[in-house]
């Protein structure tokens, strides 16, 4: 169980339910959801529950979590080994549970999946995205690129590219701090 309730539609003020029909009815509507975002009383689950509490930034945070996933030129396969790298180096149950599923969805197979989620090597043969997967984890391991790291991700990505994968281990990063924070769980240890 979470640290906080979840906050139902039927709870929400006129700003809380603007992020919420954004997040439930919005572009992510329109896509195949490969893991529920409200649970059976229809409140948002994951990360987006504890959004609702500061609408100001609950709605900022919609709108940059709409961004990273609509906006980016990186492929959806380059996000989710992006994700997946960040819930393995954090620990983060809820990012694992969540992105395990896009990243299946996303065209990453079982064993990529795996070997993310655990750390190991992937063997992805496209050579972006091992500067993807490289990159990102080097920014998790030391929270920057030296000269060499930079230009090959340069080379590789452009510089659009390397801050688009800058953005997404930032802000997964922090959902991973706020899913901690708020012990939310994946729904299979909640039950």
């Amino acid at each position: 169980m979470s640290r906080i309730a979840p906050i139902g539609p039927d709870e929400l003020d006129a700003r809380q339910w603007r992020i919420y029909d954004a997040l439930v009815n919005g572009r992510r509507a329109t896509q195949l959801r490969p893991f529920p975002i409200v649970d059976e009383q229809g409140a948002l689950t994951g990360p987006c529950n504890a959004w609702l509490l500061n609408s100001a930034i609950g709605s900022a945070f919609e709108q940059l979590g709409a961004a990273v996933r609509f906006e980016i030129s990186l492929s959806a396969r380059d996000r989710e080994i992006i994700i997946l790298s960040v819930a393995q180096h954090r620990d983060s149950p809820y990012e694992m549970y969540a992105h395990r599923l896009a990243g299946a969805a996303a065209g990453l197979s079982e064993l990529e999946v795996e070997a993310l989620a655990t750390g190991a090597d992937p063997g992805l043969a496209d050579e972006h995205e091992r500067v993807v997967l490289d990159t990102t984890r080097l920014l998790l391991r030391t929270g920057g690129l030296d000269d060499d790291a930079y230009a090959r991700a340069v080379k590789a990505l452009g510089a659009p590219g390397l801050f688009e994968v800058t953005v997404i281990v930032g802000w997964y990063n922090h959902l991973a701090t706020q899913l901690a924070v708020f012990d939310v769980r994946p729904p299979a240890e909640t039950a």
